[in-house]
């Protein structure tokens, strides 16, 4: 008998979530469309969860003791012959399952011993009534699941008339690859963490037996209704001291609210998003008055940087003094003074971010490849001061989108990750660091920050055997920029679904190669001398080809544009190792110091 109406709720680990499940996604639902800032959350907050309990020495044992990461419901609707559709939370699900595919090409890498390795196969793949399907079951996503499983360096060139959710889900796929912590992609470490991960992140399944009650349930937990959100509450609180005890202001308050209003609505319709002014008011309300942060051991409490981003509406009734608010004057002037010059430098900067500006271009194209909004705009609303004039602005805004784009990248070649988790103490302290500098202190500060970060190397010595594909593109892309001398849109030259796009192009390819007579070629055959850019419309041509008939095409082809000498005569490790030397300086030209 059918069980109507029927709902059950149960807390679930990661791994109850996927082993031996099979999840199908009905055609009616939305695509996989998460972005680089999901995927970034999720590895910052998960990654950053593990870290906060574990000690170094600590084994595999140990995990069971350190704090779970709730990661939200998940609504799934059961059928009579018992399939599971995801009605919610296929974003997640399938986030985890491209984490645990590199996870499981990580273990390979480091060659786990196999005591300490765990089969992650048993948790993407499920075999049922004797078919073996990913665990979330998509027939239009299978070949390129399949293809990330199997060779996931090949997969860039594969999929190019795909829909959203396949070149979502490689561009995903990538994020994480160099997202990932390196300081848990170690033999000592990895398994720790891949065993809490399974075990420790939890999810509610909220299972219903009708598709009828499964999105009841869906719109209940998704219903804003005319909840007030944090702005709104701020806004309450200020406009009250306005008028308190003061009638005369009632005018005042009228005219504050009204500006109000018109500039929140302003910033979301700039930016498409219902929440970039909560975004906003914690970058400006950190940027300019945070002062504390959480200490990093265990049990730590929350401080103004944290509580900034949670409850900012709150840490300002608490900090009044702070912001030098005290009479109804300093009221009505934080709203038609500080809050309408920083937010329209908010605005002024989402605009460079989005589109290529003359004199500020380098935030449009470091927005493709850069460190969370949440750390950048405190950054840039820290160094400027609403009495700076518009010289002084410009030039501060140069400088920190140099230090931004300067960060992210050497982070990257250096093979350390730029997720949240991993550098947000680091930005916080540059934050307080930087307040109110005039723009020839600030240039030194952030020069100095530079040249800690490289722990006294130079940037030409960080990109040798560097092994990374997701980054690979956009570095390839930055390379050829330069070269034009910002002569083309960056944009042109990154990959998309047009036959005139570039994608990653391998140059000498292992099938190639014999391992006894070429050792060294075969160690650097995933060097980033080993990649360039082509056309797409090339690409399918050129992979026809064998090496030494490849390397002729790409350089007739005008596609390595920086190797401007005569390399006929050169053996492939002798080429490889020429074009590492040449790479090398430009990379010095593109992020060494200005």
């Amino acid at each position: 008998m059918k069980r109507f109406n029927k709902i059950e709720a149960k807390d679930k680990s990661l791994a109850d979530m996927l082993f031996n499940k099979r999840y199908k996604i009905d055609v009616f639902q939305r695509e996989y469309r998460w972005k680089y800032q999901h995927i970034d959350a999720l590895i910052s907050d998960v990654t950053g969860c593990f870290k906060k309990c574990y000690k170094e020495g600590d084994t595999i044992k140990d995990y069971n003791g350190y704090d779970s990461y709730y990661m939200g419901p998940v609504v799934l609707c059961e059928d009579d012959l018992g399939d599971l559709s995801i009605v919610d939370g296929q974003q997640r699900l399938t986030s985890f399952l491209l984490l645990l595919i590199y996870l499981q090409h990580k273990q390979d890498e480091l060659e786990l011993p196999l005591n300490m390795k765990k089969d992650l196969y048993s948790f993407i793949f499920v075999k049922k009534q004797g078919e073996s399907t990913f665990t979330v079951n998509v027939e239009s996503r299978k070949d390129v699941m399949d293809m990330l499983v199997d060779a996931p360096g090949q997969v860039n060139n594969a999929f190019e008339d795909a829909g959203e959710s396949v070149q979502n889900i490689i561009a995903r796929y990538f994020d994480i690859t160099y997202l990932f912590p390196s300081e848990l992609q170690t033999v000592e470490v990895l398994p720790i963490f891949i065993e809490w991960m399974l075990e420790k992140v939890t999810m509610v399944e909220v299972r219903a037996n009708s598709m009828d009650s499964a999105y009841t349930i869906f719109e209940t937990m998704n219903d804003r209704g005319l909840t007030l959100v944090p702005t709104e509450i701020l806004k309450g609180y200020l406009l009250s001291k306005i008028v308190e005890n003061r009638p005369e202001y009632d005018e005042k308050a009228e005219k504050a609210n009204d500006f109000w209003n018109g500039r929140i609505q302003d910033i979301r319709i700039a930016t498409g998003s219902d929440v970039a002014d909560m975004d906003f008011f914690r970058g400006w309300l950190r940027g300019r008055y945070a002062e504390t942060q959480r200490k990093t051991k265990q049990g730590a409490e929350n401080e103004d940087f944290e509580k900034i981003g949670t409850q900012f509406h709150v840490w300002v009734k608490g900090n009044t003094s702070r912001i030098n608010l005290r009479k109804p004057e300093d009221y009505y002037y934080f709203i038609k003074s500080d809050f309408d010059f920083y937010s329209s430098l908010y605005l002024r900067l989402f605009g460079y971010k989005t589109a290529p500006d003359r004199e500020f271009e380098l935030l449009y194209v470091n927005n493709f490849y850069t460190i969370a909004d949440s750390l950048t705009y405190p950054l840039y609303m820290s160094a400027i001061l609403k009495t700076d004039d518009e010289k002084e602005v410009n030039s501060k805004i140069s400088l920190v989108a140099q230090y931004i784009d300067r960060l992210a990248n050497i982070r990257t070649l250096s093979h350390k990750s730029i997720t949240q988790s991993s550098i947000r103490n680091l930005i916080y302290e540059n934050v307080k660091g930087i307040r109110s500098l005039n723009a020839t202190d600030l240039k030194r500060y952030l020069d100095d920050e530079i040249d800690r970060s490289l722990g006294g190397k130079e940037i030409v010595e960080r990109l040798q055997q560097m092994n990374n594909w997701g980054y690979f593109h956009y570095f390839f892309a930055r390379v050829l920029y330069c070269l034009s001398d910002g002569g083309q849109d960056f944009k042109e030259l990154l990959r998309s679904r047009k036959q005139s796009s570039y994608v990653l192009f391998q140059i000498f390819r292992d099938e190639d190669l014999d391992p006894d007579e070429n050792p060294a070629v075969v160690a650097y055959l995933n060097s980033v001398a080993n990649y360039c850019l082509v056309r797409r419309k090339d690409a399918n041509e050129f992979d026809a080809l064998d090496n030494e008939q490849r390397l002729k095409a790409v350089t007739d082809g005008g596609y390595l544009p920086e190797m401007t000498g005569d390399y006929d005569d050169y053996s492939m490790t002798e080429f490889i190792q020429e074009r590492d030397k040449v790479i090398a300086g430009i990379t010095k030209k593109i992020w060494g110091k200005q």
